[in-house]
């Protein structure tokens, strides 16, 4: 992988995690305000979410506020080389996958494939206003929703939410990238 792309995800990665609890909470209200008042999320019934890890802006306020409208909320699972999505209620089973992150301990046949979601939450490394973003690196969520880039699929919706700090001037996107709808923080709406 280009180095400066490393470098630039430690830099941001640090910058998140270097944020005090009480900002981190903040930042997770505020985001949630500006996702609840978008057409995109009040239209939606079927809502991929993540829960944060390392500095990554909280989905918390906005899955309680999705259960309270009686939206569904599912989180990702890793299948090999791609993500499917699993239902998350209140005291789902969990458990931890290859990469040391919770996720819905769940059937195959429960799971959502990514094209059967109304709107996805992608969290991010680092994004620019032209709605690029650069994850952890894995990959999965640009081979997951390739779909959308072949077939000009409009649905599901591609969010990246983040704090503003990990927003930078310029990205230059890679051809196997997808484009975000937009990008939320808990600062602006990028479109």
């Amino acid at each position: 992988m280009d180095n400066s792309i490393d470098q630039l995800r430690k830099r941001h990665r640090d910058l998140r995690a270097g944020l005090s609890s009480s900002a981190q909470e903040q930042a997770g209200k505020s985001l949630c305000e500006r996702l609840t008042s978008l057409p995109e999320y009040q239209q939606s019934e079927r809502i991929a979410a993540y829960f944060a890890v390392n500095g990554e802006i909280s989905l918390e306020p906005l899955i309680d506020h999705a259960w309270c409208q009686g939206k569904s909320i599912f989180l990702p699972n890793l299948d090999r080389q791609s993500l499917r999505f699993s239902p998350y209620f209140l005291q789902q089973k969990m458990r931890i996958n290859r990469y040391r992150l919770p996720e819905p301990d769940v059937s195959d046949d429960e799971m959502l494939a990514p094209e059967a979601l109304d709107l996805v939450l992608a969290p991010l490394v680092v994004f620019d206003a032209g709605r690029n973003r650069i994850g952890m690196g894995g990959g999965f969520y640009d081979r997951s929703f390739a779909f959308r880039k072949d077939l000009n699929q409009p649905r599901p919706a591609l969010i990246g939410v983040a704090h503003e700090l990990q927003k930078v001037v310029r990205l230059e996107p890679q051809d196997w990238d997808i484009q975000l709808d937009m990008v939320v923080t808990d600062q602006a709406i990028y479109r």
